[in-house]
């Protein structure tokens, strides 16, 4: 579950979940929510490595989601974890309408753990 936190300038979110990958299935959740996207039937797979800490993981993947969606025109839109590695699949897209998100950074990106992982990020628009 993830949800909108007040910000002054950007867009920040709180992600709640159980595991790294409802995790990474949020932030897609936000991607999806943040943009409409006119898709093409093409899907292509993605890997990345989990061996960093979460925080250095997420902010590495979720960039290169951005850049993805930027130059390549592949979009997030499901992905799950097998033996350490973050798999993606990206749909090609026609059309993409909504506020750009520009980077994830590093600025109000916390993880913290108890019986939950909680997740506060902040994305430049």
């Amino acid at each position: 579950m993830y949800r909108q936190l007040n910000h002054t300038a950007d867009v920040r979110y709180e992600i709640v979940c159980n595991s790294e990958e409802e995790i990474f299935k949020e932030l897609v959740k936000i991607f999806k929510d943040h943009y409409s996207v006119k898709f093409k039937e093409r899907e292509t797979m993605l890997e990345y490595d989990l061996s960093k800490s979460l925080e250095d993981s997420i902010f590495d993947i979720v960039n290169d989601w951005i850049y993805l969606i930027e130059s390549r025109r592949l979009f997030p839109c499901d992905c799950h974890v097998k033996n350490g590695r973050l798999v993606c699949c990206f749909k090609e897209f026609e059309e993409i309408q909504g506020t750009e998100l520009k980077a994830l950074t590093y600025h109000g990106l916390v993880v913290e753990r108890s019986d939950k992982i909680v997740l506060r990020v902040v994305f430049d628009t």
